[in-house]
């Protein structure tokens, strides 16, 4: 071997017996391989690859069979990208919660909107012209609806014969939209997939289950206008605020005792309830901003006057929550008229029922009955829209959340903050014409705070007009165009109009 001296001896070859060079790279390898997984630091190693973002999906994680080691830490740019990632995170939770106790709106984010966007609308023959509302619109008309079929309310077979039937997976968004195009009612798919979001479904009723049990009802708490006469009924939980029915000022909503209220607040602080009553409001926020803008000002303002009142979840932006606590939670046909005309009213279904068989909304008014599984949620004007469930078969359970605001809130602060009486007693002539006027326009601009899907679709979340956009400098945020018009088409200016055209009044009766 060249420059190696001839002379040394170099001893006879070494003969491993039984050596095999490919099953040692092997067991290296898999060792290593080991050592990694349990946390230890390698010799060889500077650094490691950024940690994947911990998933806020509430999912039961099982315990890990790999040995427990000691992890390394960051150095060089994964420190720096993690240091970063923890200054986003603080600074994005800042941001929230100080979006939540302003009084201003928050405006949905890109992915939000873009999620929005990619709903798929159910058309249906029924008009919101025609909602069914008080003369000062406030809120929706106790008088019943007649139907020719809700002597057949309790048939769910029937019903999917003789009116329109969704067939609701629960996996995709749906848009429940009138014949002019606006947004009436929402079908709110599960953030996660089904295997991942049973968990969170099964805690959430677990915690309805026991919050019952912790509970004392007298025998009439399970016998009302929203539960069926046969059956053994179901009681019912409430909290946070509201104004009217004889009430002179804005207060906490009582509970029956300091027992149920305990157990109720307990419920409404278990995560996976969180979870279900809060991962809707992101999709009520951009599909119908009008109506959260509204709620949220209003909610915010009132706790900001009243430091007493109760609130419910710091998401949500309606002021109270009732839960149904079964275990058969299906109601008869009924409005809840007390809740805002033109609004909107949560309903988040739980349990463990087949949703082929029973547990179906029904919305009379649009002459509509869905499929409704558990773990799902549909936002609809409940105030103006009577509705009700099918029964569910006998053994199964069925448990509801609901989030909604009272009318009579939007209408004491449109007073002032006072009731309509303390308002009369103070109010002119002038005052009293100057509200008429008032009450008139209230009705179209009621119309207008339903969203049209057209807007939703390009992102246009608020509605604006597309002449307002133009001025404002946002032609790229999104595009109104009708199905008549091309893409190409914009207008070099702002047309002067020759003279105001009227309000158009709606026409609910």
């Amino acid at each position: 071997m060249q420059g190696l001296d001839e002379n040394i001896d170099l001893g006879a070859p070494i003969i491993c017996a039984g050596f095999d060079l490919e099953a040692a790279l092997l067991h290296e390898n898999a060792a290593r391989m080991a050592r990694e997984d349990s946390g230890c630091i390698l010799e060889d190693e500077e650094e490691i690859e950024d940690a994947l973002p911990q998933s806020a999906s509430p999912h039961v994680h099982q315990p890990s069979t790999a040995p427990v080691g000691i992890t390394a830490p960051l150095t060089g740019t994964a420190k720096k990208k993690d240091q970063k990632r923890r200054r986003d995170r603080e600074k994005r939770k800042t941001d929230t919660v100080a979006s939540l106790n302003s009084t201003t709106p928050p405006a949905p984010t890109p992915r939000v909107l873009d999620k929005a966007a990619q709903s798929t609308p159910i058309a249906i023959t029924f008009a919101a012209d025609d909602f069914r509302a008080t003369k000062p619109r406030w809120t929706g008309l106790a008088q019943p609806l007649e139907h020719q079929l809700l002597p057949h309310a309790a048939d769910a077979e029937f019903l999917k014969k003789h009116l329109q039937y969704f067939d609701w997976d629960g996996k995709t968004t749906h848009v429940i939209l009138d014949r002019k195009g606006r947004i009436i009612g929402v079908l709110i798919a599960p953030p996660l997939p089904g295997e991942d979001w049973d968990p969170v479904l099964k805690a959430a009723t677990a915690a309805m289950r026991e919050a019952r049990d912790k509970m004392a009802f007298p025998a009439g708490a399970y016998h009302h206008r929203r539960a069926y006469a046969e059956g053994e009924g179901f009681p019912a939980c409430t909290r946070g605020f509201s104004f009217g029915s004889g009430r002179e000022q804005v207060g906490n909503i009582k509970a029956l005792s300091a027992k149920n209220t305990a157990a109720m607040e307990e419920l409404l602080d278990n995560p996976s309830v969180i979870r279900m009553a809060t991962y809707p409001i992101p999709h009520f926020q951009a599909l119908c901003y009008p109506i959260f803008a509204n709620y949220h000002t209003t909610k915010q303002t009132l706790l900001e006057q009243n430091s007493h009142l109760h609130r419910t979840f710091a998401r949500s932006p309606f002021t109270a929550v009732t839960a149904n606590l079964g275990p058969a939670s299906v109601s008869p046909p009924h409005a809840d008229f007390g809740n805002k005309a033109d609004g909107m009213c949560l309903i988040g279904a739980l349990g463990d029922f087949n949703a082929d068989q029973g547990g179906h909304l029904v919305c009379w008014d649009y002459d509509l009955i869905v499929r409704f599984p558990p773990g799902c949620s549909i936002l609809i004007p409940s105030a103006v829209v009577t509705h009700s469930n099918t029964p569910i078969q006998d053994g199964e359970e069925r448990f509801s959340l609901i989030q909604y605001s009272a009318g009579g809130l939007f209408r004491w602060v449109d007073n002032g903050f006072q009731s309509d009486r303390a308002w009369r007693e103070s109010a002119t002539a002038e005052d009293i014409q100057r509200r008429e006027v008032e009450r008139n326009a209230r009705c179209a601009a009621a119309l207008k705070k339903f969203s049209l899907w057209k807007d939703v679709k390009v992102k246009n979340f608020t509605g604006r007009s597309r002449v307002e956009v133009w001025d404002l400098g946002d032609v790229a945020d999104f595009s109104d165009l009708t199905d008549y018009e091309s893409e190409g088409e914009r207008p070099t200016k702002r047309r002067p109009t020759k003279r105001a055209r009227p309000t158009k009044r709606a026409r609910w009766t």
